[in-house]
């Protein structure tokens, strides 16, 4: 009876609808609330009244799909049906109202006001909720109302306001490409929970602020955020000549540039821009006997003697600045393209053609389209979604969505998302490393660097730690390691990064003193769970001193109780370069020790000790690399 709906005159499938949406119980039904969909989703094209009706009062939840679907069909009446719900409701269901509405503004700057809208949007707009809040605000940003731009504007710059909603007032400002909002961002830039999103909102403006602004901020980025000042100057041409200057001036290095983004440049047809391409970057070749060339002259290079002189953490290093964006090697990277862990990485051959000569075959799904945009910006990219009114584009940084009527133009591109001179910048060392690292059949860590440091710790989640979740979370911007019953083993949460020389400065907080913690350095996880390394020590009647984990024992026993703030933030710095260890707690030099015996390189970890119920917590955690150049 009810797969029968679907045959039904739209007009007598109402009542039926009105009735078997009434059962609770089908609610767990795999088939049916499928079925009833199928039968309301029509009616809510052509009735939109009668179809918002019956999902309000069923007991079968449908009522967001018919919400999104009668948004989504544009029209004054559409919208309209969705207002006045909202004026009679309770607060109940405004959300999902709103979010009907949103749909409805999908690919539009600016619309005008569906009638009504001025009657309930105070309301909305003053709600105790945040949900029902925001999303009108967002909506009245959209019509046009400038009290409504002015409170956003006002979230976006309130230093005292959570991230998550600055952020959505920065997505609402930017959905209507607000006037006001790049001397906003300026300000943004300065503070890290924002900056992400800043230094990409600012290719949607074309304001000749915005290269000195970025550059300014260059040096103390990190990796994930320079390159995503590269991707703002590429997009558009007068912040490319500003990119390239910097180049010229060394502000940023060659091999800051990617070479998908000298494509990209490329890409303007501007002869000046292009000259100084050739004369900062470097030539990029084209012919394929040029490719030929190039495969078979690596080919020779990198021989068995020269790969076995390779640095297998470096190559990781060299992967993750150039390759980890768009692909996936043992679980981490980007999706732009093909995942590469189960590829024929061991073959040489393959390796060389594919990274040479990317463009030989290109699987339908991984075809590149260039966009440019009536404002002037342009992006390289892989369609993913197209609507009447919108496009989404993957590109090698981001995921950029695009009102239609906003593109002037769409080329498709013969070439793959891959440059063929991806590694043009690098040197012969560089592509020793990553080819090594790439044909390594088992993961390794990476080699911390001056760039990658920043990196070490993002004080938002675990990334580049392996541990076990159910001992270690991030909390507050700190690491913590927390057991309710204790241990009978030591635990460790250990860093991706392998260091050399290095300098560590962190805050510790152990409760109970009595349990007992540390920081393992230059070492490396061995059988059974535990580590083998040096142990910069925590815990009652172990502070400061220097414990040899899985070896030798202590090394430098030294009373400093006296120093200790119990159950409060214990400030230590490691300091290790060469044989040489020096341990400062809380402002005094606790340890200072040569040994030629410790090992002069491996991973970072933080420790629960076996024993009782533990909290022990690690924030401001700053990496420094000494002695390797930039």
């Amino acid at each position: 009876m009810v797969a029968g709906l679907m045959r039904l005159p739209l007009n007598l499938r109402i009542e039926r609808l009105k009735l078997f949406t009434q059962h609770a119980e089908d609610v767990k039904d795999p088939v049916l609330p499928v079925l009833y969909w199928c039968a309301l989703e029509p009616l809510a094209a052509e009735k939109p009244a009668e179809a918002l009706s019956i999902a309000t009062s069923s007991k079968v939840p449908l009522l967001d799909k018919t919400a999104r679907r009668i948004g989504a069909i544009g029209t004054p009446e559409a919208t309209e049906v969705l207002v006045k719900a909202l004026a009679e409701d309770d607060g109940k269901n405004a959300f999902v109202m709103l979010l009907g509405l949103q749909e409805a503004i999908k690919g539009k700057r600016v619309t005008t006001a569906p009638k009504g809208w001025d009657k309930i949007s105070s309301k909305l707009i003053a709600s105790n909720n945040v949900e029902i809040r925001n999303a009108a605000l967002a909506l009245s940003v959209a019509y046009g109302d400038e009290t409504a731009r002015g409170i956003v504007r006002g979230q976006l710059a309130d230093v005292k306001a959570t991230p998550t909603t600055r952020l959505a007032a920065l997505a609402t400002l930017l959905d209507v490409k607000d006037k006001q909002l790049p001397e906003t961002l300026f300000a943004v830039l300065k503070e890290p929970a924002l900056r992400s999103a800043a230094i990409r909102a600012l290719a949607s403006f074309d304001d000749p602020k915005t290269p000195a602004q970025l550059l300014a901020i260059y040096s103390t980025c990190t990796a994930t955020e320079k390159r995503e000042i590269v991707a703002t100057l590429a997009s558009r041409a007068k912040y490319a000549e500003a990119l390239l200057g910097a180049v010229e001036a060394k502000t940023l290095a060659t091999n800051d540039i990617p070479a998908e983004t000298i494509r990209q440049l490329r890409g303007f047809n501007d002869k000046a821009l292009s000259a100084k391409i050739a004369s900062v970057w470097g030539t990029v070749r084209d012919t394929p006997a040029d490719r030929k060339k190039l495969i078979a002259d690596w080919g020779r290079k990198l021989n068995a003697g020269e790969l076995a002189r390779a640095d297998l953490g470096a190559g990781r290093t060299v992967y993750a600045n150039v390759c980890a964006q768009c692909h996936t090697l043992y679980g981490v990277g980007g999706k732009v393209g093909p995942e590469i862990t189960g590829a024929n990485r061991s073959d040489l051959g393959y390796l060389l053609e594919n990274i040479f000569d990317p463009s030989a075959v290109i699987p339908k799904e991984y075809a590149a389209t260039k966009i440019d945009l009536l404002d002037g910006r342009s992006a390289i990219g892989i369609i993913t979604q197209e609507t009447a009114t919108t496009l989404t584009l993957q590109t090698a940084n981001e995921v950029l969505t695009f009102p239609v009527k906003d593109i002037d133009k769409r080329t498709p591109s013969e070439l793959s998302m891959m440059p063929n001179d991806l590694l043009t910048p690098l040197s012969q060392a560089d592509i020793r490393n990553l080819f090594a690292y790439l044909k390594h059949n088992q993961q390794v860590p990476m080699l911390a660097t001056p760039e990658n440091a920043k990196d070490f710790f993002n004080g938002k989640d675990l990334t580049n730690w392996q541990g076990d979740t159910t001992v270690w979370s991030v909390e507050d911007g700190a690491i913590v390691g927390k057991t309710a019953k204790g241990l009978k083993a030591n635990n460790f949460l250990i860093s991706t990064m392998d260091v050399t020389d290095f300098k560590l400065s962190l805050k510790v907080k152990l409760s109970p003193n009595t349990e007992n913690s540390g920081v393992q350095f230059r070492s490396v996880p061995i059988a059974g769970g535990e580590m083998r390394g040096p142990q910069a020590d925590i815990g009652k009647g172990w502070w400061g001193k220097l414990y040899e984990e899985s070896a030798r024992g202590l090394l430098v026993k030294n009373d400093n109780e006296k120093l200790v703030k119990e159950n409060d933030w214990n400030e230590y710095i490691i300091e290790a370069i060469g044989p040489k260890v020096k341990l400062t707690l809380n402002g005094t030099v606790v340890c200072d020790y040569e040994d030629d015996k410790l090992v002069r390189r491996g991973q970072i970890a933080v420790q629960v000790h076996s024993g009782g119920p533990t909290d022990v917590r690690f924030k401001d955690i700053k990496l420094e690399v000494i002695g390797q150049k930039k």
